[in-house]
């Protein structure tokens, strides 16, 4: 009986502080200026972004026991204008996706993205379009 392999995915999410410290209710952008960043691209209901001012936590995405793919850990809390680092260090594409929110970043093998999450407190659903029938899939939390 063959034996397939399949390499191991991850998604590195790597949840980074992007003006945290203010609590401000002004309605457009942070409040202090994002440093120089490479190109970046709008994703909807957030934007990707530079670097930001330190990691907070990190999540790893990875491929599931027997093949299947599933995101772990399966809920990440954020708050309210914090910076999300999508990195698919697996060898195919994968999505982060919260429908209906605008946010669907696509992220070949090898790539990165940090995407601002600015939705409004609650819970959201994220998934891999590609493969959420398989299960992958799992859940955000944002605090106000």
């Amino acid at each position: 009986m063959a034996r397939t392999r399949r390499t191991g995915l991850a998604f590195v999410l790597a949840l980074v502080a992007v003006g945290c410290a203010s609590k401000s209710s002004s309605a457009s952008g942070p409040t202090t200026p994002a440093p120089t960043a490479s190109p970046s691209a709008t994703v909807g209901g957030g934007s990707s972004q530079g670097s930001g001012s330190g990691v907070t936590a990190a999540a790893t995405v990875k491929q599931g026991p027997g093949g299947q793919y599933v995101f772990s850990p399966s809920k990440l809390t954020v708050t309210k204008g914090q910076t999300i680092a999508v990195k698919n260090v697996g060898s195919i594409p994968h999505t982060f996706t919260i429908q209906g929110k605008g946010i669907d970043v696509v992220n070949q093998a090898g790539q990165s993205q940090k995407v601002k999450i600015d939705l409004a407190p609650g819970t959201y659903t994220f998934i891999c379009t590609f493969h959420v029938k398989l299960g992958m899939q799992g859940t955000l939390i944002v605090k106000g």
